[in-house]
């Protein structure tokens, strides 16, 4: 059985050339992206703060301690999550939910949607980044990092309305046995501000008594310095960096989804049959980065190049390499309660 996770989804949509070459052939980029460092160390922080029990002291500790242990961390993105965490705590601390599940991984049926009939190519898969009760209610949540509006009524949250990865998480949660009633949506708007730098010298002007002109500096800001700024602006504006929703699926939705689906894991199966794989000229650059297969595609770097690419067996590094079990796909070790 090949697996269907919302990553891989994704990128099949955006590109069949780039899905070939990271999810069947097995390379991947040795590059990571300060926004994929960023939003990864978000993520473990976010996970050591829900599985914490307790008050939301509590909870920010284990979150800080967790932080505080990750290697490899560049500085200024430890203290920016730092000032976060704390921002998160203060917005988020009192709200009253039951911690069900955390990190929890699944594996579900891809159904036929005219025939219900299961995929004997195709399984869905994922890993749930939270599951809560509130007031008898079950909710997935989902933890997101974002640069663009996350305010309410934004266009951030009309795209949910199609998001396919609430609805593929829906049937996740399902599988595992919890009776969903919605996703508790969980952004974190990435701070605008930078770091400081010296002004370089040969712009520095001076007043007459000698000293720089206040707006310019004469070393760079420490980490400490910037994150006693971002504190401030934080508390100052918590709605603007920290936004919660909540998103349902209804039954048709979910029909159109699974359809989609389907359509989809057919089309890669083509794809794989006739040895073709198009390559989507529009999707070569995103959010300013291009496509770390650009250069193949171009034709001008290789894959056997190992400075700039790593193969592994293991397309879905996200998720356990092993099948999981039926005992971990309907309890699973990493739980905090079973449904």
């Amino acid at each position: 059985m090949q697996l269907l996770t919302n990553s891989r989804a994704k990128t099949a949509r955006a590109c069949p050339r780039k899905h070939h070459l990271q999810y069947e052939l097995g390379y991947r980029s040795v590059r990571e992206s300060s926004a994929l460092r960023f939003g990864s160390l978000w993520h473990l922080a976010m996970e050591a703060w829900w599985k914490a029990f307790g008050l939301a002291v509590a909870r920010l500790e284990a979150a800080l301690a967790v932080l505080l242990a990750a290697v490899d961390v560049d500085p200024f993105d430890r203290v920016k999550v730092e000032e976060l965490l704390r921002g998160y705590t203060a917005r988020w601390g009192d709200e009253e939910y039951e911690t069900l599940a955390v990190e929890r991984e699944f594996r579900a049926p891809m159904l036929n949607p005219e025939t219900g009939a299961a995929s004997r190519t195709w399984e869905l898969a994922g890993k749930l980044d939270l599951v809560v009760r509130q007031n008898a209610r079950v909710l997935i949540g989902e933890h997101k990092t974002s640069s663009l509006d996350v305010s309410p009524g934004s266009p951030y949250w009309r795209r949910l309305r199609l998001d396919g990865q609430i609805g593929m998480y829906y049937e996740g949660a399902r599988s595992l046995g919890f009776d969903v009633q919605g996703c508790l949506y969980d952004v974190c708007h990435k701070p605008t501000i930078r770091p400081l730098k010296a002004t370089p010298v040969e712009a520095r002007k001076f007043t007459k008594a000698g000293a720089l002109y206040a707006n310019q500096r004469e070393v760079d800001e420490t980490p400490e310095e910037y994150g006693t700024r971002l504190s401030e602006d934080i508390a100052a504006h918590p709605e603007q960096y920290f936004q919660r929703s909540e998103v349902v699926r209804l039954d048709a939705e979910m029909g159109d989804l699974l359809s989609d689906l389907w359509s989809l894991g057919r089309t890669i199966r083509e794809n794989e049959i006739a040895g073709r794989w198009v390559r989507n000229s529009e999707a070569c650059e995103t959010w300013g980065s291009l496509c770390p297969y650009f250069g193949i595609c171009c034709g001008d770097e290789s894959l056997d190049d190992t400075t700039l690419f790593i193969h592994s067996d293991n397309v879905h590094p996200e998720l356990s390499a092993a099948p999981l079990s039926r005992e971990e796909n309907d309890h699973g070790s990493d739980s905090i309660s079973t449904p």
